[in-house]
């Protein structure tokens, strides 16, 4: 750049400008560029990669400044190929002219005498190129150029802003609908609604093909690229689509239905009549059933693509053993040589071993709430339509009501479903069978129909037909059953013992990617230069802080947000700490040079890849196989030497972390917590009869599995929490106070339920704050702030706040550069851990040391490489709970990674009552107490 006052300028050679106040700075066109990579290094050290023609960049030295000048220019002197033309990237409107060259594949516009120059055009199947490219060139030297980018708009200011704006996006759409992967994402996730969660490759390819090219199997649709017609024919059609698996003895083919799309299957199929014949009303039913239309909790939909089949493969059915051969005797006279037999038919081919582990998107959304829901909502369905509050507590419609002799009534039902039944019972379920699960039902689940009918009274036999077919396994799930002659056996519990001293882990998981570098803030020290100078319009002034003291790091005073008062009651009572400079890592990484050479996380800076990182604590592999942290935790005391009864449950869903090998989670709903089925002891040997059933589809057996599962569990929860009452008046004005409030309940069932260790995992979401962060990080903060107070208070009241411990994650942070009123995913963050038993009043683990722009664990605006894997506040905690060191390694997978000196908390450091490590609580080093880090 250079400066200029009056005529004179002054060329700026180190990019910052004279230090005068009467000159003001101009820019003359440069870029700084990196030599070992050629990136573009942009703004607080962002890096952008750059496309340099022949590969070729300015190398050697530290990255420097470059003039440089664009220019456009024509790419081809003759008529290129239709490929050839595919690789312009500046279109053109279609010219006024006729066509120089109009034959072949490639039509030309341009100079009557023939030569090509930048302003010709070239057309292509209807589309128009401009025979040109617009590069950037250094011109130190002209050696060097790279592709200038299109820029659609500068300035909101400029000519046809608007128009450009709509250009610009219409750019990008076309960029996306026409990019490699978009015929097989679609595609594959078009097969995962209709037909299976996990097709083959070569169901993906054909269906894909067929959004290219507008044709499936012999016929045109419209012949054009995209044509969902040609592509929903490749799905329904395709092979594997309809092919039958009888005789097989297990198949992945096939999927679990949505609940909502369930619902109106019911309602098509049975020919459902609202009364007043107007347009049918649900209430919202995304809390009852986890599904409703626009109702979708993320942008990532009800749940991901990507979620894993919430089971093992099966193992085969053991062969039988063969019948002994008869003894030797006497040779029979020889008889007359028999009739040649008919060949046997050809056993099906064995189904190919999946890829990687087995999806089960909808999975995510059956949990033990969101099922009893659904099946108190389709009985509401069957019995009174979809109505408001009619004879039961379950309502899928909202309130209607009529004008009746001058007097407002209730409508109930408001509709029902028409369909009428044969005269014969037979001819009736036949029927209900091929509408309801298309001719799928196998004889078990026949005769389990059957039996719910014959124990019916006369004028509710249909309705019980109804309902019990909407609890099978074919109805809920797609894809041939296959029933296994085996029933599944019943579940063991052993008797309660004697419960010992208990303990509880709370996790609160801070879904979204939380901005935690504005949790605590360094004060009174060059660190908060640093923090002011590259936060800008995100940063919090001293005022917007309450300052704390802490020892071993670099600044002696550190701030926490002004909402968090009780919090900081907390740490000046040594009841809390915070964890800084923390995160998902695979192996330490010592700064942002070594993090090139070093197994990282898989998918960095993704919401799903992150979280299951931070709640599997094995970051580099893809998916959920290791299990969650607080499950493994619990498998290693329950199958340790004390054997303690430990429990796990899941206010999230069907989230990882508290889930092990052995140890299931318990899913509870922190609305409904002994929400349960209603009519759950009229259908119970209905019940029975379909979860007992074995399938070799791994959806269907899947499904019956977490049926069973689902009443075990609301039963057992529902019973545990009938009649209790919390110690303290516990007011909920939040849903994390409402799951908070469910778990003190639970807690206070210890004693009935002999518990000895118990682990609760729930989550708060909002964290993803791309803009006005600082407005929705004081409301969350707030909030979370007044969970706590009201929380702790009630553990308080139940004498138990020393036996138990709340902690707190999140995928990742933000980065500390603003994005102009928000950040975007970072990395490295800091959380607390609070408790009765926590030795506190101080940070944990060493605080960044620099956080200005461009620092050795800066990978760019902000996004700060961690020091500290989670596994350095999680060991000792599973040391307090009772984990042996012999222990250790199966629990945490990647703990012989780091150095327990440097990256792992002692146990008596972070817990007054040190823990179970060879008796004296001294898991792990000084390094997370000292703050060594990797540095």
């Amino acid at each position: 750049g250079c400066t200029t006052n009056g005529a004179k300028m002054y060329w700026n050679f180190h990019g910052s400008g004279q230090g005068r106040g009467d000159l003001m700075p101009i820019c003359k066109a440069h870029v700084v560029v990196k030599p070992d990579d050629g990136a573009l290094i942009v703004g607080r050290g962002t890096e952008i990669p750059l496309d340099w023609k022949d590969g070729k960049h300015p190398s050697g030295g530290a990255p420097g400044a470059h003039l440089m000048s664009a220019r456009t220019q024509a790419v081809f002197n003759k008529v290129p190929t239709a490929a050839e033309v595919a690789t312009l990237k500046i279109g053109a409107p279609k010219p006024s002219q006729a066509c120089q060259i109009c034959s072949g594949d490639v039509k030309v516009y341009g100079k009557s005498d023939g030569s090509f120059d930048a302003k010709t055009v070239f057309e292509v199947k209807g589309k128009f190129y401009l025979n040109a490219e617009s590069v950037v060139v250094l011109t130190t030297d002209g050696k060097f150029s790279f592709r200038n980018p299109p820029i659609f708009l500068r300035s909101k200011d400029d000519a046809n802003a608007e128009a450009q704006v709509h250009a610009e996006v219409s750019s990008l759409i076309d960029h996306l609908f026409h990019h490699s992967n978009t015929p097989v994402f679609v595609g594959k996730r078009l097969i995962q609604r209709f037909a299976t969660s996990n097709p083959s490759g070569r169901y993906i390819r054909a269906v894909g093909d067929a959004f290219k090219s507008g044709t499936y199997d012999g016929i045109v649709y419209s012949g054009r690229y995209g044509d969902l017609a040609a592509t929903i024919a490749a799905v329904l059609l395709h092979p594997e689509a309809r092919i039958q698996k009888k005789g097989q003895a297990m198949t992945i083919d096939g999927a679990l239905r949505e609940p909502f799309m369930k619902f109106i299957h019911m309602m098509r199929s049975m020919e459902y009549q609202d009364k007043a014949h107007q347009p049918v009303v649900f209430d919202e039913l995304q809390n009852v059933i986890g599904q409703f239309p626009f109702q979708s909790p993320t942008v990532f939909n009800f749940y991901r693509a990507d979620f894993e089949l919430p089971m093992p493969m099966p193992e085969p059915e053991p062969e039988s053993e063969p019948e002994p051969e008869p003894e030797a005797g006497p040779e029979p006279e020889p008889e007359a040589e028999p009739e040649p037999e008919p060949e046997p038919e050809m056993e099906p081919e064995p189904e190919p071993e999946p890829e990687g582990p087995l999806l089960a998107p909808e999975f995510q959304i059956f949990t033990p709430p969101f099922f009893v829901g659904y099946l108190n909502g389709m009985s509401s369905l069957i019995q009174n339509g979809v109505s408001g509050q009619c004879d039961s507590s379950a309502r899928i419609g909202v309130d209607a009501h009529s004008i009746s002799e001058g007097r407002w009534e209730r409508v109930c039902p408001q509709g029902m479903l028409s369909y009428r039944q044969q005269r014969d019972v037979n001819e009736t379920l036949t029927e209900l069978d091929v509408l309801l699960t298309g001719g799928r039902l196998s004889p078990k689940s026949k005769a389990t129909v059957e039996s719910a009918v014959a124990n019916s009274p006369p004028g509710r036999r249909l309705q019980a037909a109804q309902q019990a077919i909407a609890m099978t396994a074919e109805f809920n799930t797609l894809g041939d059953p296959l029933p296994k002659e085996t029933p599944r056996p019943p579940p063991s519990e052993s008797p309660p013992t004697d419960s010992t001293e208990y303990k509880a882990v709370v996790m609160m998981f801070l879904a979204g990617g939380a901005d935690t570098f504005n949790m605590i803030v360094p004060q009174d020290c060059n660190l908060y230069s640093e923090y002011r100078s590259i936060r800008t319009d995100l940063l919090l002034e001293p005022r917007e802080l309450i300052k704390f003291t802490t020892a071993g790091q670099t600044c002696s005073n550190f701030g926490v947000h002004a909402r968090f008062q009780f919090l900081k009651s907390l740490y000046d009572k040594g009841q809390a700490a915070f964890i800084a400079n923390i995160g998902n890592l695979a192996v330490p990484i010592k700064d942002k040079f070594h993090y090139r050479n070093v197994q990282r996380c898989h998918g960095l800076f993704s919401h799903s890849d992150q979280q299951n990182g931070a709640q599997t604590l094995k970051c580099q592999d893809m998916g959920t196989a290791a299990k969650g942290t607080g499950g493994r935790i619990a498998d290693a005391l329950a199958q340790g030497k004390k054997g303690l009864r430990t429990t796990s449950f899941s206010l999230a869903g069907t989230s990882i972390w508290p889930q092990g090998f052995a140890t299931q989670r318990e899913i509870v709903d922190s609305r409904l917590g002994s929400g349960r089925f209603e009519g759950y002891e009229r259908w119970r040997d209905t019940v029975d009869n379909i979860t007992m059933q074995r399938h070799g589809n791994v959806y269907a057996e899947a499904y019956a599995s977490a049926f069973l599962d689902a009443i075990a569990t609301t039963e057992k929860v529902g019973q545990a929490l009938a009649g209790v009452k919390t110690a303290t008046t516990y007011p909920t004005p939040s849903g994390l106070d409402r799951q908070l409030n469910q778990i003190a309940k639970l807690i206070r069932t210890r004693e009935a339920r002999k518990a000895e260790r118990d682990f609760f995992f729930l989550t708060t979401g909002g964290w993803d704050m791309h803009s006005n962060m600082k407005q929705n990080l004081d409301r969350k903060f707030n909030e979370i702030d007044g969970a706590l107070r009201r929380f702790v208070a009630e553990m308080e009241g139940q004498k138990i706040w020393d036996k138990v411990v709340f902690v707190t994650e999140s995928e990742f942070a933000r980065t500390l550069d603003s994005n102009g009123g928000g950040s975007d995913h970072a990395w490295a963050g800091n959380h607390f851990i609070i408790g009765g038993s926590i030795n506190g009043g101080r940070i944990m683990n060493k605080f960044p040391a620099a956080l200005r722009a461009g620092n050795d664990h800066d990978l760019g605006r902000g996004r700060m490489i961690p020091e500290f894997p989670w596994e350095s506040m999680m060991v000792p905690l599973a040391d307090w709970l009772g984990v042996s060191a012999d222990q250790e390694a199966m629990t945490f997978p990647n703990l012989a990674r780091f150095n327990r000196t440097q990256h792992i908390i002692p146990t008596n450091a972070l817990f007054k009552d040190g823990g179970s490590s060879g008796g004296d609580g001294s898991s792990g080093g000084d390094g997370g107490r000292k703050g060594g880090g990797s540095r």
